[in-house]
């Protein structure tokens, strides 16, 4: 990938949700071939290795629509998503900084025909983490690619694949979501909450990127 776009998150420690595997920059878990980014998660021994690519400190941006062309993994136990953080997470933590999910997937046989959209956040009001969320059923998300799509404006996020609404919610100056920077993440984790038990024949599953396009 390029480094002028993209740096890494690298190493181990389950990533706050109990994941299995370590994150490297690897050639065999992150290449682009063809004009197509990969990103593998790969048995490695006992454990497994798989890329977290990240545009912090090189392009964060607020407010505009972001299209994400993808195809997912299909193993057991693969949790690929497509995600952003604020900017100011190393001041303020998580979930303090505001987490959108464009579009994560669990890791079961039975969730690869559906995608979640969320919207992560800290409810100042309450003194408490709050999310807001829902799931869109994708046919053929792991053999064909859709686009995985977030509209932010002041008012609202919206979150849509292939153009189809799967989750939207209004916006205001409480949330972290209002004249904020946010940065993208793409990554495939394995197991973990989301990713679940992994198929004990897992040898390896990519998901592959065509592009990513931020509209302002």
């Amino acid at each position: 990938p390029d480094a002028a776009k993209w740096t890494y998150d690298l190493g181990a420690g389950g990533w706050g949700n109990g994941e299995q595997q370590t994150y490297t920059n690897n050639p065999e878990n992150v290449v682009v071939a063809d004009g197509v980014l990969k990103i593998t998660a790969k048995k490695d021994g006992d454990s497994h290795t798989s890329a977290r690519l990240k545009t912090q400190g090189i392009y964060d941006f607020t407010y505009g629509r972001v299209d994400i062309s993808a195809k997912l993994p299909a193993a057991q136990g693969t949790w690929p998503a497509l995600w952003m953080l604020g900017a100011n997470i190393d001041d303020v933590s998580w979930p303090k900084c505001g987490e959108i999910d464009i579009m994560e997937q669990k890791g079961q046989i039975v969730d690869k025909a559906s995608t979640l959209g969320t919207f992560h956040w800290f409810d100042t009001a309450g003194g408490n983490y709050a999310s807001y969320g829902e799931t869109l059923a994708v046919a053929n998300a792991s053999t064909e690619f859709h686009v995985y799509s977030l509209e932010w404006t002041k008012d609202k996020l919206t979150v849509f694949v292939d153009d189809k609404k799967v989750v939207e919610m209004a916006n205001n100056a409480e949330l972290p979501f209002t004249d904020k920077d946010f940065f993208m993440i793409l990554n495939v984790a394995m197991g973990g909450t989301l990713g679940g038990a992994i198929d004990p024949a897992f040898t390896e599953d990519a998901m592959e990127v065509e592009y990513v396009r931020v509209y302002q």
